[in-house]
């Protein structure tokens, strides 16, 4: 996995006009306890390198034009998918289009349709679809598969793209291919969701499935007419046609899969069986497959200490990890959680999510270090009626106008200057000041300087939590209604 992915030799021929839609709002559940919701496994770097993420969109402006290259997020995520668009394309971060509530794959692409539909290309425009957490090597065969699905989406075919199975592989889904069409062409005969073993054991030696990879091309008006005919509510939606109402009946939508609500459902369509490399990241075992292994066959990433251990992942994020002895072993540690199963009970690791979310646990939802547009703040240590937290505000920016109901503020500059507004009035603070917030009391935190500026922060309080936050003003157009 820490092979760089080879960049086509030339764009694919017959989609230079072709509109591209990435898919970059998913949770990740599988890789916790690095991917949490507010800090998801697209948005990560899994093999030391750049975040899935940034490695999807290189990949996709490599072929398709950057201003007809559409990203759906959604708020949660925007400002760290802006920032990691811009690193890849300047013109990317204009592109991003967020959703005000997660509503799975379906409502997404038609986000990004709008966009499409709506500019120069209409109905008729070609459009692929690219899940943003996945890795592909080979960008040669990838661009070839792409063009010659695009000359059957030219023909009103929708286009699914399958991957030969290498192994037996529980966590995907399989393309079921029927009538060969092409060579590397079928009709799709069905749909499988994640076999058991000896299904997938199967499937392998039938050689007649392919991976579900996720990732489609087709005609716009070919989709949304099956939008029409199979989710009249999401239909009656779109059909609205204004921007603000597609956005202000986002919240009411269903929650539903672009599969289960379309594809699974469609009769004319194709698969194309692709040859590059290709993964899903979907569990611990895959970043174990792809990684690179040393002599004892381990995989280690990070401050580990690997005394006597075998066909291990051993990933530290935080503090020393220590593992003695182990065999076709997981172990994954952050700051504040610690993963340990073993190799062949990876898919378990999205029954331990549930049943922190079941507990309330913030352990599902963010990291001690939570990312800002602004900078970050990171917990340093809380308790019933206190947090401790120490906040980062880059060069230039400064947090919104705000107050709180159930909380009050203590901020020590400990590096860099502050500007502070308080009840209407200014201040300047330097190394070592502090100041007193009040609760029910505006405010805001700027940095003026050219250095980041931290400020340690001590809550006390009721109420804690991120949600106790009224904004006034926001440069981030985080407004509390």
């Amino acid at each position: 996995m820490t092979a760089a992915s080879k960049r086509p030799s030339a764009p694919a021929q017959g989609i230079e006009n072709c509109q591209a839609i990435v898919l970059a709002g998913g949770s990740g559940t599988r890789l916790w306890p690095l991917s949490r919701s507010l800090f998801p496994k697209q948005l990560l770097s899994l093999d030391g390198e750049k975040s899935l993420l940034s490695q999807t969109l290189k990949r996709v402006v490599s072929v398709f034009d950057p201003r007809r290259t559409w990203i759906v997020t959604n708020e949660e995520h925007v400002f760290e998918v802006r920032s990691q668009a811009r690193e890849v394309e300047e013109s990317l971060e204009s592109q991003v289009l967020t959703e005000p509530v997660g509503r799975n794959t379906l409502p997404a692409i038609l986000l990004g349709l709008d966009r499409v539909v709506r500019g120069s290309a209409g109905a008729k425009a070609l459009v692929a679809v690219f899940p943003s957490d996945h890795l592909i090597r080979d960008l040669d065969s990838w661009g070839r598969a792409l063009a010659q699905g695009a000359e059957l989406a030219k023909k009103g075919r929708f286009v699914t793209f399958g991957i030969t199975p290498r192994q037996p592989e529980t966590g995907y889904g399989y393309i079921a291919r029927g009538k060969k069409l092409a060579p590397g062409v079928h009709e799709v005969a069905g749909f499988i969701e994640k076999p058991d073993l000896a299904r997938a054991e199967e499937f392998l030696r039938q050689g007649d499935h392919a991976w579900n990879s996720g990732m489609f091309l087709f005609r716009a008006d070919v989709f949304l007419k099956a939008v029409a005919a199979f989710c009249p509510d999401l239909w009656a939606w779109w059909e609205s046609r204004d921007e603000a109402a597609l956005a202000a009946g986002y919240k009411g939508l269903p929650d539903v899969s672009v599969d289960y609500g379309i594809v699974e459902r469609l009769a004319d369509q194709v698969v194309v069986t692709a040859d590059f490399d290709w993964d899903d990241l979907g569990s611990w075992e895959a970043v174990y497959r792809l990684g690179a292994k040393d002599k004892k066959g381990n995989v280690v990433q990070g401050d580990v200490l690997d005394m006597g251990c075998t066909n291990c992942l051993l990933i530290s994020r935080g503090g020393k990890l220590a593992a003695v002895g182990l065999s076709d072993m997981i172990l994954v540690q952050t700051r504040d959680a610690t993963l340990a199963c073993p190799l062949d009970q990876v898919q378990q690791v999205k029954e331990v999510v549930s049943a922190l979310r079941a507990q309330g646990s913030p352990l599902v939802t963010s990291h001690l270090t939570v990312t800002r547009p602004w900078g970050s703040y990171t917990v340093l240590e809380e308790g019933q009626f206190y947090k401790i937290k120490r906040i980062m505000v880059l060069p230039g920016a400064r947090l919104s106008l705000q107050m709180h109901h159930h909380r009050s503020e203590h901020w020590v500059v400990i590096k860099g200057t502050a500007r502070v507004e308080l009840g209407g009035a200014e201040r300047i603070l330097v190394e070592n000041q502090s100041v007193d917030i009040p609760k029910a009391t505006s405010h805001r935190l700027a940095n003026p300087g050219k250095v980041p500026l931290e400020v340690i922060e001590i809550q006390s309080g009721p109420y804690l939590e991120e949600d106790d936050i009224v904004r006034f003003d926001d440069e981030y157009g985080r407004i509390t209604s």
